[in-house]
């Protein structure tokens, strides 16, 4: 003689509190870098993408008047000839499981539509 569990009504409601943890705060990014791993989780590198202040600038003198229009530069870092060196300073890493891709993408979509921010779907 077998027994049936006996059935469980699903709740109501279900009520989910956000909690902010210590040291959590607002951060800054425009760009990403990553994609797929192995396991099919969706990597994301967001940066914060800038040139880095110059190490000098130089301005002439002319009769004891600095001149400010044409002052020669010294860039940070070796850039080559005709180079520029752009920094991206990865400040959050993320890995989003394969289940969670499209409803995050979805969400951040229809936040964007919702304030009216025009969303072009690019295809490559």
């Amino acid at each position: 003689m077998s027994e049936e569990a006996p059935s469980v009504a699903p709740p109501p409601k279900i009520r989910f509190v956000y909690e902010k943890l210590e040291g959590s705060k607002p951060t800054y990014i425009n760009g990403v870098q990553g994609g797929m791993n192995g396991r099919g989780e969706l990597v994301c590198n967001f940066f914060f993408e800038y040139m880095d202040v110059p190490t000098a600038e130089i301005n002439p003198v002319k009769d004891g008047e600095v001149i400010f229009d044409k002052p020669v530069i010294i860039p940070s870092g070796e850039p080559e000839k005709g180079e520029i060196i752009v920094k991206r300073d990865i400040r959050v890493r993320l890995v989003i499981p394969a289940q969670q891709i499209s409803s995050i993408a979805n969400w951040m979509l229809d936040s964007l539509k919702a304030s009216g921010v025009t969303v072009e779907k690019s295809e490559k």
